[in-house]
């Protein structure tokens, strides 16, 4: 786990913009309701002002409208949620389309110029409901694929929910005070492929996974002394929780929360770790507490498998790293409707020879787009090599550490 840390540390730049980069979502709200005339409550649709565009990994941009329609944009190959905010950015409510709080932005009709049109919206309870359901149409999943995001209903939700962690009644994203938490899955593969010979895969139904949780804060609220706890899940707190690392990040800090399990004989990383359940956390900051709602997703059910196949030339240096997906059953897939960033990590025994590409960038940046090949800069000898990690961030922002071994 310590190589991986690298990869594991980096936030997201955040900006409020209404860029016009991305692929446009649109909507409506009837003429009738946004009337100055008619009697509102606080949480009608109607009183909107303010759509903010977000996704896991932190990244948002904040757009007005003023009159009965609205479009804004966000990132392909991201998953989008959008929140409906009042004139001082109360919240409303969150889209759901399809049984789903976010729009996963992949296999687009259209590519780069699709066009969501969410038709006339309305409002039930705090969820955004569009009279034309995207999902399946300009965003062209297979039922398969569907009812595989439908099984993130319930991270889903706590994601659209987490948005008021200080219980302010505004989205925290506003003041630079958010906080996000997601899960780290540390999962032992096999052996990776060398030239023509593919990877080697351990039985998939003997997977090896270890669970760290990961929280990331906004400077806004970083803690003076360091110190972060964490409590839950309510009615059932654990009492084996330990704070395993802790670091500053370029906007914010990061830690990491594991539960410490005994290590069945044979185990590959020496050391094992237990699963957090879902329910709602108490973190506490120096004197200041917040409420996160925690949803696991199950690893292996979004697990892709990442195979890594090193390529050497005639003085046995690594030349390039290519990587197939394929799902559980083995077969191929397509990973951009599932992974939005990878990571690949060249280790001798516990020192990292180099690491390609870096995890939770923000996606505009668009710096870490690579999936398939991956070039070292450095010279490195295959003999030096005994270990690999893959690493990928899913969809909602949780990560996958994979590894391989000599």
């Amino acid at each position: 786990m310590l190589l991986v840390l690298s990869s594991l540390m980096i936030g997201c730049n955040k900006d409020i913009n209404s860029g016009a980069n991305g692929i446009t979502i649109k909507g409506t709200i009837s003429a009738g309701l946004r009337s100055g005339a008619q009697l509102r409550s606080a949480n009608s649709l109607a009183d909107g002002t303010k759509i903010l565009v977000f996704n896991s990994s932190g990244g948002y941009n904040l757009f007005n409208f003023s009159d009965s329609s609205f479009a804004v944009n966000a990132m392909q190959g991201t998953a989008a949620a959008l929140a409906f905010l009042g004139a001082d950015n109360t919240f409303i409510g969150c889209l759901q389309a399809g049984g789903l709080n976010v729009l996963p932005l992949v296999s687009l009709k259209d590519g780069d110029k699709t066009v969501i049109d969410l038709s006339h919206l309305t409002l039930d309870g705090t969820n955004v409901i569009p009279s034309n359901n995207p999902i399946g149409n300009e965003i062209n999943l297979n039922p398969q694929e569907i009812e595989r995001y439908r099984q993130f209903g319930a991270f889903f939700k706590s994601l659209s929910q987490n948005l008021d962690a200080d219980g302010d009644g505004k989205p925290d994203v506003l003041d630079k005070k958010a906080l996000y938490v997601s899960t780290i899955y540390d999962i032992y593969c096999g052996m990776w492929g060398l030239n023509n010979t593919p990877p080697q895969i351990i039985d998939s139904s003997r997977l090896f996974v270890n669970y760290t949780l990961r929280l990331w804060g906004e400077k806004a609220i970083m803690p003076n002394n360091k110190e972060v706890t964490i409590s839950g899940p309510e009615g059932a707190p654990y009492t084996d929780v330990e704070k395993a690392y802790y670091s500053t990040a370029p906007d914010g800090f990061i830690t990491f929360f594991r539960r410490p399990g005994i290590a069945p004989s044979g185990y590959p990383f020496g050391s094992a770790f237990l699963p957090f359940g879902d329910g709602k956390y108490s973190i506490r900051l120096d004197d200041k507490s917040y409420s996160l709602l925690y949803s696991k997703v199950d690893a292996m059910y979004f697990f892709v498998l990442a195979l890594p196949t090193v390529h050497t030339n005639d003085k046995n240096e690594i030349t390039s790293i290519s990587v197939e997906y394929k799902d559980i059953n083995g077969e191929v897939i397509n990973p951009e409707n599932f992974i939005y960033q990878t990571s690949v990590q060249l280790n001798n025994e516990n020192f990292q020879l180099e690491q390609i590409g870096t995890l939770w960038e923000n996606p505009e940046a668009k710096s870490n787009t690579e999936l398939y090949n991956f070039v070292p800069k450095k010279s490195i000898n295959l003999s030096q090599l005994t270990g690999i990690n893959v690493g990928y961030l899913d969809l909602v922002g949780n990560a996958y550490n994979i590894s391989f071994r000599k």
